[in-house]
């Protein structure tokens, strides 16, 4: 097939553009003519990209309105997107061809919004287990396909060099939060984080608390400046809570970077609201650091070594989007980190979640998944051109 890939460019340092790039010359390597739409990290011309043409983004801020000619001019037989769906325009998508959306579902029951642009796609791809069952107890069917990780790259090095690359201390329990701070109130559950930290940094204060995510403060209602709010609690920059240099972190971390900073880390912490599926949870265990999570939406499966806080310790919330996502209580984060902190230095942890992270390896969901989905899709298209 001749497949036209609605996302973010494979360049751009963001969830979207990670698996753009893992995911778009593997397909291609599978048999499809690839091309990317890029309605985010391009603009004004086209570029290549390991031998994949990119197009630019047009006027509409997710490409709705160029990503049908995009595939027309490419005579795509599909335009698959990886992108949120509720922001999608089905039909005028489908003017291009059929649309196919890779699309996260990170609250329940299926949000209204998303149910009414996925029931137009000729087929609908979601990346988590929940995902399916939301969209199956929603009436419509669906493939799945997990994200993945490069577990050749993502993988244990050595931890005591990779804290001195972060300048981090080697005698801390370091707890690491890779996450968008963006909107409000958060959904990656910041403040709850943070204030469960306070109250495990008092008990013991060997530990120290790494945010890799924007600062915030910027006064345009985005983000919400976390370093005030570690200040309000009295936490120290340097000493109890750091930040990664705010100019590189725009710029992107690179892969060997991203390495060093998750095995750096003891444990990974990403007990969100909701979330599609969860790549840093996902690239921390492929390095052999236990996560602490939220046992609701995609991430309930994504637990391979680490602890859970149960659905019964967070609050359900309503969205604008008109389905719940769960907001924890700090006790139950506190209460997870000191028992990842008791379990500090055990390598049996560092083991199973290597071990769990090697099934979503990019290679094998690209044979295991990608590939039969693919050609059913191929399959369906051309009985549709036969004749009765």
């Amino acid at each position: 097939m001749r497949i036209l890939w609605l996302s973010n460019a494979p360049w751009a340092a963001t969830g979207y553009g990670n698996q753009t790039r893992l995911f778009a010359p593997r397909i291609r390597d599978l048999g499809h003519d690839m091309a990317i739409s890029a309605f985010y990290g391009l603009e004004g011309g086209t570029l290549n990209a390991d031998g994949i043409p990119v197009f630019p983004k047009g006027r509409h801020d997710y490409g709705q309105d160029i990503a049908g000619k995009h595939a027309i001019n490419f005579n795509a037989d599909i335009i698959i997107s990886l992108m949120d769906s509720w922001v999608c325009n089905a039909d005028e998508l489908q003017k291009g061809a059929p649309w196919v959306p890779w699309f996260p579902i990170d609250m329940e029951p299926l949000p209204p919004p998303v149910k009414r642009q996925v029931e137009k796609a000729y087929k609908r791809i979601v990346f988590s287990r929940f995902g399916e069952r939301m969209v199956n107890e929603a009436g419509l069917d669906c493939y799945y396909v997990p994200h993945g990780v490069d577990t050749n790259v993502f993988r244990p090095i050595d931890r005591q060099a990779a804290r001195k690359k972060f300048n981090l201390p080697e005698d801390k329990f370091i707890i690491g939060m890779v996450a968008a701070n963006k909107g409000y109130p958060p959904r990656k559950a910041f403040f709850q984080h943070i204030e469960a930290f306070v109250e495990l940094h008092k008990r013991h204060p060997d530990t120290l608390l790494y945010l890799h995510t924007q600062v915030g403060g910027a006064g345009d209602n985005i983000e919400v400046n976390l370093d005030e709010f570690c200040q309000y609690h009295g936490l120290t920059t340097i000493d109890d809570v750091r930040f990664p240099n705010p100019y590189q972190l725009w710029m992107g971390f690179p892969d060997p970077a991203m390495v060093e900073l998750y095995n750096a880390m003891d444990v990974h912490a990403l007990v969100s609201m909701g979330e599609g599926f969860g790549i840093p949870t996902l690239e921390a265990q492929a390095c052999g650091t236990p996560v602490i999570l939220g046992d609701w939406t995609a991430s309930s499966e994504l637990c391979f070594s680490g602890w859970k806080v149960a659905k019964e310790d967070a609050i359900p919330t309503w969205t604008p989007l008109a389905a719940y996502q769960y907001t924890p209580t700090t006790g139950a984060i506190l209460e997870r980190m000191e028992v990842a902190y008791r379990a500090w230095g055990n390598e049996n942890y560092r083991k199973a979640a290597r071990k769990g992270a090697l099934k979503y390896d990019a290679d094998k969901v690209a044979e295991k998944y990608w590939r039969p989905v693919l050609a059913d899709i191929a399959e369906t298209l051309e009985a549709e051109k036969v004749p009765a």
